[in-house]
């Protein structure tokens, strides 16, 4: 999960607020925050919260926040819990979802949320409230780690009773953050995360696990449906949701056109598919990384994120609904 502040909107040439909330297996972070960052215009990606000096919240050209805390989910509890995991034919204890995490460092949503909410007083107390809050962008992608934990936990819970907790859960999230002043959401869904190498191994003929699919189809309905309810019942509130399920989907299904050759297998790891095992110094590496829709057992390749955050701002409706994010900066 990442909460990104970037302070100015230089598609509009005038001084905003903007925090962007990523998180999903299928986008690399790091690399999808610094894509938008330069989509936005801005030189650099925002430093990691822990990083900020009071000094920097004072600067003109003030760049920005990252929250990113790898792990974490809508549920609090999301990213805490260990669950086995093979690596070289090795059970292992590790958090499933984010499996290089120490569970003891995942920030959840919640507290991200509560850092954000510090910086804001902080920016509101040097720089005025409305010069924080005003045409403010909220890119928020959030959900595989709760539902990854959920299939891989053989929870009692029914589906549909689980899905209905996560949907409240993100819709109390986005109330808290429209009361410190978000209006504008750029919000991207799950991802097919039953096609990642990691949950392809699990399938004999090696095709994805549709039943985790299956929880990011009905995910994407309950949270287009959230969506459109909000802002009906607020109206000032402007949003963009990027389908992740179709848009990765597409590329697995036509890969050639987006100059991929291999979109089953890791390009490193070890095992079948590259999928038992992380990418290290020891595991296997494919020659041409470009070529590649994962990097490793469960995250794509800067070319998957560079198509990924490309299509959401530039994409139609078939991928980002009801305007894309580009119009959403302008909105």
């Amino acid at each position: 999960m990442a909460l990104t502040f970037l302070p100015q909107n230089p598609l509009e040439g005038s001084a905003m607020a903007s925090i962007v909330l990523i998180f999903s297996l299928y986008l690399t972070i790091a690399f999808l925050v610094v894509i938008i960052a330069q989509i936005l215009g801005l030189r650099r990606s925002p430093p990691p919260f822990l990083s900020l000096k009071a000094k920097s919240l004072r600067k003109k050209r003030f760049s920005g926040v990252n929250f990113a805390s790898g792990g974490s989910g809508l549920l609090d509890i999301t990213g805490k819990t260990s669950l086995s995991l093979m690596k070289f034919g090795t059970p292992e204890k590790t958090p499933l979802a984010a499996p290089s995490v120490n569970q003891k460092n995942v920030v959840s949503l919640t507290e991200q949320i509560q850092q954000f909410a510090t910086v804001k007083r902080n920016l509101t107390a040097i720089k005025g409230g409305r010069r924080v809050t005003k045409k403010s962008l909220f890119f928020i992608s959030i959900g595989s780690n709760d539902l990854f934990e959920y299939y891989h936990s053989n929870s009692s819970i029914p589906k549909e009773e689980f899905l209905t907790s996560l949907l409240l859960a993100y819709e109390n999230h986005l109330k808290n953050l429209i009361d410190l002043g978000a209006r504008k959401f750029g919000i991207i869904s799950v991802a097919p995360i039953g096609c990642c190498p990691s949950q392809r191994i699990h399938n004999t003929t090696s095709g994805c696990l549709e039943d985790l699919n299956d929880l990011a189809v009905a995910f994407h309905a309950r949270l287009d449906a959230l969506m459109f309810k909000m802002s009906s019942e607020c109206k000032d509130i402007k949003y963009a949701l990027g389908n992740a399920f179709e848009m990765t989907i597409n590329v697995i299904q036509n890969p050639l056109p987006f100059n991929f050759t291999q979109v089953e297998a890791a390009c490193c790891g070890a095992g079948k598919l590259n999928g038992e095992s992380f990418c290290s110094p020891y595991a296997n590496l494919c020659l041409n990384r470009d070529n590649y829709l994962f990097w490793d057992l469960y995250h794509p390749t800067q070319a998957a994120s560079k198509l990924a955050a490309v299509t959401l701002f530039n994409g139609g409706p078939q991928f980002v609904t009801p305007i894309n994010f580009a119009q959403l900066a302008m909105a």
